[in-house]
């Protein structure tokens, strides 16, 4: 079983629009990520698809999301929250399966490219 050393949460703003990026760091030092979402920002992405869908004319008018990566879905977008999921998640032994395992180039990218905070 893991156990959390660190939690990094991309930029304010995501906060604030409803979808961040989440990165773990567990004491044997690997490090996950996931992406966590809340249902408003869902619905907003079916939006989004739907005005696409109804400009052009051989896509019927449909609502949807799809959702390619590790998502976790939550009421509240906040650290709070954030830290208290992982914990759950770690606690049922699902963390593997919800956040992705990061090295590397990846990592390095990430921490340069992303505004994170703690």
């Amino acid at each position: 079983m893991y156990t959390v050393k660190h939690v990094w949460i991309d930029e304010t703003e995501g906060l604030q629009q409803g979808s961040v990026d989440v990165l773990a760091e567990m004491e044997d030092d690997t490090m996950w990520m996931a992406r966590f979402v809340t249902i408003p920002y869902l619905q907003q992405q079916m939006d989004y698809s739907r005005d696409v869908s109804e400009q052009l004319a051989y896509m019927p008018e449909t609502r949807y999301a799809t959702i390619e990566t590790r998502h976790v879905v939550v009421d509240r977008l906040d650290p709070d929250t954030i830290e208290d999921v992982i914990d759950n998640l770690l606690a049922l032994d699902v963390f593997e399966s919800m956040f992705a395992p990061i090295a590397g180039e990846q990592l390095q990218g990430l921490m340069a490219m992303n505004q994170l905070i703690s």
